[in-house]
């Protein structure tokens, strides 16, 4: 990276989708990486997760040193930490392939309609427009039919996690809903219902296993408990014989078998005991293990199925993204077939959309050698439509 660039990385506020590259500087471990969550957390070793988003690199490594010392986990941690990857940019309007792309520093408008596939051609005759027409058509039906599944996962999915047997449609991602109301749903809502149910049969079983483990191991402890405490009694009865036993042979009143004898039932009644004890402790442990299993399936599934829904947010708002992109395509291609005289005047406007941590989201007109941030939306138009 130049020096322009360094200068930016280290202003730079860390956001959603940054991926980070974290090390521990005295240690012989290999970096690992780490990806900003939609909740704004990236997660680190030891500490789990740490929220960062809105930070800079500087501020977000101060961040993780003052959470080891807090946690009493390194006395004065070395840490490294880097941006590897920025939020994509996104390309929409009047190129080929609209769509996000990846970032990289110094990356201009003209570069970055280049990772879109260039300008969108203009159809040179009604033939061509006619077909490129159909085409975005039928990329619009698409894309509205996929918005629908996808909303409809999101609803099965919020289900899931609410551990209910019905789909809500309310739980549909609320910028999604207008495509849902008023379209047939019966055959989406019916395979998504059978998954549903599923999953929740299959999470039962699972859960009724750990918890009949759990009882049983409880019921074992209770048992344990009672034989420890009915030992105690045997070994101190074996202890008082032994004793008796043994003042009536210094008397010379019993054989010295008999004291033996007493001795080794003493020493076998205090094997016993300690073997209920190691018994005792080893169910215990199984216990605790079961329980912690338990959490962990929950926590898990629950992970899980927050992670799936923001794909499917995600997946969504691209969706909606790549229909308007396409309906606007057909607008304009209506509106240059009025006028043939001028497809040899036609000039491009560039449009940056940004949304910076923090900040109010600003659109500002651009030109094809301005560089751009990551997270930038670049909206290109056909100049006077």
């Amino acid at each position: 990276m130049g020096p322009a660039s360094r200068g930016y990385a280290s202003e730079y506020r860390l956001n959603t989708g940054d991926i980070l590259t974290f090390d521990f500087l005295d240690d012989a471990e290999l970096p690992v990486t780490a990806t900003i969550s939609g909740n704004g957390e990236a997660q680190f070793p030891l500490i789990g997760g740490v929220n960062v988003v809105g930070l800079t690199i500087t501020e977000a490594l101060d961040k993780l040193r003052n959470e080891f010392r807090t946690r009493e986990i390194l006395v004065d941690p070395k840490l490294s930490l880097n941006v590897s990857t920025f939020r994509p940019i996104f390309v929409l309007g009047e190129v080929r392939s609209p769509g996000s792309f990846p970032f990289y520093s110094g990356l201009t408008v003209e570069q970055g309609i280049g990772l879109a596939g260039g300008m969108q051609v203009i159809a040179a005759n009604a033939s061509d427009r006619l077909i490129a027409r159909a085409r975005l058509r039928a990329e619009v039906e698409a894309a509205r039919a996929e918005i629908v599944h996808e909303a409809v996962y999101a609803a099965r999915l919020a289900a899931q996690l609410k551990s209910s047997e019905k789909i809500d449609l309310n739980d549909v991602p609320e910028f999604a809903r207008a495509y849902v109301d008023g379209v047939p749903l019966d055959g989406v809502i019916e395979l998504e219902a059978k998954i549903l149910k599923e999953d929740l049969a299959a999470h039962k079983s699972q859960t009724q296993i750990l918890t009949e483990g759990i009882a049983q191991a409880e019921g074992g402890i209770e048992i344990l408990n009672e034989l420890v405490q009915q030992q105690k009694d045997v070994v101190k009865n074996s202890v008082e014989d032994l004793a008796r036993v043994g003042a009536l042979r210094k008397r010379g009143l019993n054989t010295e078998s008999e004291l033996s004898r007493a001795e080794n039932s003493a020493s076998a009644e205090k094997a016993q005991l300690l073997q209920t004890f190691a018994t005792l402790a080893r169910t215990r442990q199984e216990l605790s293990e079961l329980k912690l299993e338990l959490a962990k399936l929950a926590a898990d599934r629950k992970k899980d199925i927050l992670t799936q829904l923001q794909q499917r947010e995600i997946a969504i708002k691209k969706l909606i993204s790549n229909q308007h992109s396409a309906e606007e395509q057909i607008l304009l291609m209506a509106a240059v077939a009025e006028d043939e005289t001028k497809k040899n005047q036609i000039s491009y406007t560039y449009e940056i959309r940004r949304n910076p941590v923090g900040g109010k989201p600003t659109s500002l007109q651009a030109s094809l050698v301005t560089e751009l941030l990551p997270g930038d939306v670049v909206v290109v138009g056909i100049a006077g439509m």
